[in-house]
């Protein structure tokens, strides 16, 4: 039995080998107890008719053109004054980009943009450790509420 199992330790942390397929049990730990723990009353997942959203989108678009102008919202997600929009592109690795509304504009928080693929990570407890390492002020409430929705985390 313990040929085929064994932990695998990375730069990242450790990984549970299963006759040779990486699994992140820590990571779906951590999801599930996210799920059963966390309150979304604050934080609303927005859709294309909000002008935040329409606003976000722009300034994504506009963050590293030509590529960036590709930008499809895979979701978006508010609370308070803040925003995280997923994010996927036809060149560009897919991002979750965070966003801060200062005097009635949103910007981008330029240190607390995700990009890449997370395999073999599970992506939602991954991302969310990345972004409050990055963000800490962010409200924790709208990082637990976070669900990554596009094929590119999945």
């Amino acid at each position: 039995m313990l040929t085929h199992i064994h932990v695998v330790r990375t730069e990242n942390g450790n990984l549970l080998s299963i006759d040779g397929r990486e699994v992140d049990v820590l990571g779906e730990v951590k999801n599930h107890w996210v799920a059963l723990n966390r309150n979304c009353k604050d934080v609303t997942v927005m859709n294309a008719d909000k002008a935040a959203y329409r606003q976000a989108q722009d300034l994504i678009q506009a963050y590293s053109p030509p590529n960036s102008q590709s930008a499809k919202i895979a979701s978006a997600w508010s609370s308070d004054r803040w925003l995280l929009m997923e994010v996927e592109f036809d060149e560009l690795l897919p991002a979750v980009v965070t966003l801060k509304e200062t005097n009635g504009e949103f910007t981008i928080v330029p240190h607390a943009v995700w990009s890449g693929y997370t395999h073999p990570w599970v992506a939602a407890p991954f991302i969310r450790d990345y972004l409050y390492r990055q963000a800490p002020d962010m409200p924790s409430a709208l990082l637990k509420c976070f669900t990554p929705q596009s094929q590119s985390f999945q």
